[in-house]
Order: C-alpha cells, then structure tokens, then sequence
C-alpha cells in the first residue's frame, strides 16, 4: 500500500487519471440523482397541468347540459384521463352519474376496459400502493424519500344546465404513472453505475495520458539537458502554453548547445595555449640546459689550454701549436653563440621575418660555392641540378643559413669520396630542393628526434663527428617561418633531405 502512494506522489499521470475518474464519477451520479428526482416531478407536472385544463373543460360543458344528458361526456372524460371522479350536491351526497358503465363493487366496465371509481377506498389504496412500493424495493425507500409524491386533487363548484343547484365535481389523479417512472429509473441504476464507471474510467485514463503525455516528455528532454544532452528536441506543435514551453526548452536547448561549444572551444583553444607554452618553456629550460653544456666543454678545453701555455708544462711550451688550437675551439664557440643567437632572435616574439623576392636558384648556386673547398678536401663529389629563375618570398640571410646547414650536414655525415646530389625544381605548384648524400644512414628510432635543440645521432657527441646539434633545429625553425616542410629519410644509397616551398608566401611574426 505505502508503494502504491508513493507511485502515486510521484506520478503525475498517476495522480491526473485519479483525480479525473473521481470527478467524472461524482458528476454522473449527480447527474442520474437530479435526473431521478426531476423526472417523475417533471412528468407529475406535465400530466396535473394537462388534467386540469381537462377538468376546466368538463366543467365548462357541463354548465350547457342537464343531469340526465351529462353520462357520455362523463364516460369520455374517464376514459381520456383515467382518474377518478365523484359528484355531490350541497349536502355532501354522492350523486349517481347516469353513465353507460355498468357498476360491479368498487370497478365498473365498459367496453371490456376496467376503470376505477373515485371512491375513499381507492383513493387509499393507491396510496398504500405506493408506499408499499416505496419500501419493498431496494432502492425505493432512498428515492421516495428524496422525491415527494403525491395525488393531485380538484374540487370545483358547477351547475347543471337548468338547475339552481350547486354540485361539487371532485377529481383525483392517478399515480401510477409516475411511480412507473421511478421504478424504471431504479431498476436501470445497476447498468448504469457500471456504464458510468467505465466511461469514467476510460475518459480518465484519455485525458491524464493526453495532459500528461507532452509534460512527461519535456521532463525527459530537461533531465537529458541537465545531463549536458543537447541533442534532443521537442518539436511541439501546440499552440497552448505547452507548447510554448516545449518550443522555450528547443530554443534554451540551442542556445546552451552553442554557448556549451563555445565553451569547450575555448577551453580546447586555452589548453592548447597552456599546453604550448608549457611546451615552449620546457624547450626552452631544454635548450639553455644544453647550450651551457655545449659551451662548458669548449671553454673547459680553451681554459685548460691557455693555462698550460702560461704555465709552461710539457707539451704545452709548443705556443703556436696550442694557440691555433685554442682559436679553433674559440671559432667552434663563436659558431655556437651565433646560432643561439639566431634561434632567440627568431624566437622573440612581435619579430617578423622580412619578405622580399629570394632568386632562390641563385641563393643555392652561391652556397654551392662556399662549400666547393669543403668539398675537395673531403674528397666528396657534389652534383647538382638547378632550375633556373625559381623565387620564393622570405628572408634571403635565414633561407641562405637553412640551405647552407643542409649541404653542410650531408657533407659532415658522410664519409671521403662520397656523392652529394643536390636538385631544386618547381613540381606540382612547388617548389622542392633536395640534398642526397650517399653511403651514410640514420637510424630508425633517431628519426623523430633530428629537429630537436642540441639532439645529435652520434651520442658521443665528438667534434670530429658533428656539430653542435643546432643545425637542423635552426633549418626547423626558418623553414617553418617560411611556410615550408622539411622531411629527411633513409634511401637504399644514403640519406635524402626533402624541402618543400610554397608558390606565394607572406609574412609571419615569430
């Protein structure tokens, strides 16, 4: 019992068909009970209205006819109305109605019909009739009760025709009709509460599913809005204030929909800022971590070599030796410095990189030139093949420092009498440079890592072997301000370098 109330506190539906079937049964039951009690007076009414006009009319007419000729309009009378009739004179006496009827006891016949004869004795009959009536029946105490009853007497003075006499024509309705009337109406009840319970029924469970099918359905598309579920809509129809509210929840639904986009737009855009300079900084802790491990080795060895051609020891009294030496390694450390430099000048931000024509086949030429001595010395075989009058937008020193850390990388990291090809053309809407260099291979699980500050394949990290590290971070760095790509891959001969510039370029800040 307690789930059921408690279904039905929380049912909305639940507690409408309730409600409604309660008020829809109350309704029919006052309906049948003013319908029992209005009927039989209704039709006691009608039927005393048209018995009196009837009486007037008999009256009227007896005043135009004698005694002995008024038999035949008594005998249509009786038999029109069916109620009872008496006639007495001044005394009181009953007067004997000269009627065709033949009289047996309290009834007399006509015609083979049987009609009462207004006497006390009938009249107490019908009554006792009728309050019998009232009690045997179960529903008749209930109805007489709440319905009064009763017979409708008339007595009117009249003379006969010829006659100085008054009489008193006494008239007494039936009844019967009437309690006919109730007692159909009382053995109909038992058909008719099971007709109304289920009509009630029925219209309750119409109208709480009809009013509460569309408030059910917001409240589920409001518990899915509270859920963050955007992408359920109402799309009611209505006119009413229902759906009013279920166009309100579409459009709040729209509006919280975009307003949650934006949001999380914002926050993807916030972190990936975040992101990105937490990145930033860590390159850059990264970076100053490796340029004062990059300078203290150089400066240790410079350090050491000066102090031992001051003091004299061994092999240090040899100056000359020690002091092209030491300018060596103050060369390599004046080339770390600039490329640090380089990369904090490029990095610092509001700097743009200048855009101007770059004769970029021209550019390439002359690098090939400075490296042409490089070269011969290392006994390698440089090849290249330039086509004519290609020019990019950008920075002519940066794309020449890019190019020139390129053919200076295929040159360190292949061995003597290798073959260095070099190819600048224009393809598909491009234009692509290449540097090939032969009998050299990077390994697999390096690739990620060449345009990292500081990275070197060579983890011994020797001079003789390499530079600083910076030098592809430093190509990285221009090319990406210069809307190109670099890609460096293993061929089947060597290492190939692929760079990528775009037809038209414009300015970037950095």
């Amino acid at each position: 019992m307690k789930k059921c109330f408690e279904k039905v506190r929380c049912s909305l539906t639940m507690r409408i068909f309730l409600i409604t079937a309660l008020i829809l049964l109350a309704a029919c039951g006052v309906t049948y009970l003013f319908i029992a009690w209005a009927t039989p007076i209704t039709y006691q009414s009608i039927a005393t209205d048209s018995l009196s006009e009837k009486v007037d009319k008999l009256v009227n007419e007896l005043r135009n006819i004698t005694l002995e000729e008024s038999g035949p309009l008594f005998d249509s009378f009786l038999m029109d109305t069916g109620a009872d009739v008496t006639v007495t004179d001044e005394n009181g006496n009953a007067v004997a109605l000269p009627i065709s009827l033949v009289t047996e006891g309290t009834a007399t016949t006509w015609s083979n019909v049987t009609i009462t004869t207004a006497t006390d004795e009938a009249v107490a009959a019908d009554a006792q009739a009728s309050t019998a009536w009232s009690g045997d029946t179960p529903w008749g105490g209930f109805f007489m009760s709440s319905i009064s009853i009763t017979n409708s007497d008339w007595s009117v003075p009249f003379t006969f025709y010829n006659s100085k006499e008054t009489y008193q024509l006494l008239v007494t309705a039936n009844i019967t009709a009437v309690n006919q009337t109730v007692e159909a109406m009382e053995r109909v009840l038992p058909w008719l509460v099971v007709v109304i319970l289920i009509i009630s029924l029925l219209g309750a469970l119409f109208y709480s599913r009809y009013i509460t099918k569309p408030i059910v359905r917001l409240s589920g598309i409001s518990q899915k809005m509270a859920e963050q579920d955007f992408s359920w809509k109402c799309g009611e129809k209505r006119r009413d204030e229902i759906g009013i509210l279920g166009q309100n929840l579409d459009e709040m639904s729209r509006h919280l929909s975009s307003a949650l986009t934006e949001l999380k737009n914002a926050n993807a855009s916030l972190q990936a800022d975040i992101d990105r300079e937490r990145e930033l900084e860590r390159q850059r802790t990264a970076f100053f971590a490796a340029a004062s491990h990059e300078l203290k080795t150089p400066i240790t060895v410079l350090r050491g070599q000066l102090s031992g051609m001051l003091a004299g020891v061994d092999v240090y009294q040899d100056r000359d030796k020690y002091l092209a030496r030491s300018l060596a390694v103050t060369g390599r450390i004046e080339k770390l410095v600039q490329e640090m430099l380089t990369i904090s000048r490029m990095e610092k931000a509001g700097s743009a990189v200048k855009q101007e024509a770059v004769m970029l086949s021209g550019l390439l030429k002359a690098q090939l030139e400075l490296v042409e001595d490089l070269s011969i010395q290392r006994e390698q075989t440089i090849k290249a093949q330039i086509a004519p009058c290609l020019m990019v937008m950008g920075d002519e020193t940066l794309l020449g420092h890019a190019i020139m850390n390129l053919l200076t990388n295929a040159m360190n990291y292949s061995p003597a009498g290798s073959f260095i090809s070099v190819c600048l053309e224009a393809k598909e809407n491009r234009i692509q440079l290449s540097v090939q260099n032969s009998n050299a291979h990077i390994p697999e699980e390096s690739m990620p890592h060449l345009f990292e500050a500081f990275y070197r394949v060579e983890a011994s990290r020797s001079r003789e072997t390499g530079g600083s590290g910076l030098g592809l971070y430093l190509v990285k760095m221009i090319l990406d301000r210069h809307d190109a790509t670099c890609q460096i891959s293993n061929t089947d001969t060597g290492i190939k370098v692929n760079v990528s510039f775009p037809q038209s370029l414009h300015t970037y800040s950095i």
